[in-house]
């Protein structure tokens, strides 16, 4: 076994928490490739970044949409600060983090990744799809560390994170409450806490709830090409309504929504959160009492719940 390279310094072993020996497959190369062991003989292949799951299991559409996707929503591409704007509207973190370390859960394409990433913050970030690949190659340059893991077996020692991150990410995973745990349990005492999660409330009146019982068993491509046909037909014969047209029509239209984008953009973005919101294995939004009962359930403090983005953006303090 050799020396542990410093990017995998952060890595437990998601069976047994120890710390892993790295074995190359080929020393001298540029990409890493080899294997990581742990003290009990536990074993995972490390390809360019660490694999801590076998496949995506049921993240395959993310993988997809973020290949295909991979600059739709990261402002540096777009010119736009959505992302920005975003992130730090719903956590209220401070713009400078220097000397802090971020978990980011679920990163897709590092639209937030690049954000964090500005904040002078060490982000690690994994996503249970190969999206991780899409974030580590266009981020690891900047200093992102990427894996890719699953949210219930998280390759990190618990409670060793300043901060926490997770969003567009905990409604889509089997179990949504242990998903919110298992990412609590990360913060160390002290720290920072941010998730976001579909709102519950919306989900009666929403289209795409009468549609994906079907959606969600078509072969990928052929849905994602649905959309791409579909999505810029509708923006032509339809006025511009969001997001009071998803109450009839299960179809994304940002039209007077995304200022600053060009026609183009908004209808690659369209299409794009067209798919996102049919695609996906498990779609489960939640109350807003829920989350603040699981943060009561969790011991955070400092909890605070607003109406964003994605639905509902808790933040609060472990």
């Amino acid at each position: 076994m050799g020396s542990l390279p410093l990017e995998f310094e952060i890595y437990r072993c998601p069976t047994c928490r120890e710390p892993f020996a790295y074995a190359p497959d080929n020393a001298g190369g540029d990409d890493l490739r080899g294997t990581l062991t742990c003290k009990r003989g536990h074993n995972f292949k490390v390809d360019v970044i660490p694999r801590f799951v076998p496949d995506e299991g049921y993240t395959s559409n993310f993988g997809r949409q973020w290949a295909e996707f991979r600059k739709t929503q990261v402002d540096s591409a777009t010119g736009a600060t959505e992302s920005r704007d975003r992130f730090f509207r719903g956590t209220g973190w401070p713009e400078r983090m220097d000397g802090e370390t971020i978990l980011e859960a679920g990163c897709g394409s590092g639209r937030f990744t690049e954000i964090m990433l500005g904040t002078g913050a060490r982000v690690i970030s994994f996503d249970y799809s190969v999206a991780a690949d899409v974030t580590h190659d266009a981020f690891a340059s900047k200093g992102a560390r990427v894996s890719q893991a699953s949210i219930y077996e998280m390759p990190f020692k618990p409670g060793c994170f300043d901060r926490v991150f997770c969003y567009g990410v905990i409604q889509h995973t089997p179990d949504v409450k242990k998903s919110f745990f298992n990412l609590v349990e990360m913060v160390k005492p002290g720290g920072y806490f941010a998730v976001d999660v579909y709102d519950a409330w919306k989900w009666i009146f929403h289209s795409r709830y009468r549609v994906r019982w079907f959606t969600k068993r078509m072969e990928q491509e052929k849905l994602l090409d649905w959309c791409r046909k579909i999505v810029p037909a509708y923006m032509k014969i339809m006025p511009p309504m969001h997001p009071y047209n998803q109450l009839f029509f299960p179809v994304k239209d940002y039209r007077g929504a995304r200022p600053g984008f060009t026609e183009e953009q908004l209808i690659e973005y369209s299409i794009l959160d067209t798919f996102d919101m049919l695609a996906p294995e498990y779609d489960q939004p939640q109350f807003r009492g829920t989350m603040l009962r699981w943060a009561k359930e969790a011991d955070l403090s400092d909890v605070h719940i607003q109406v964003g983005g994605n639905g509902l953006e808790l933040r609060a303090r472990k």
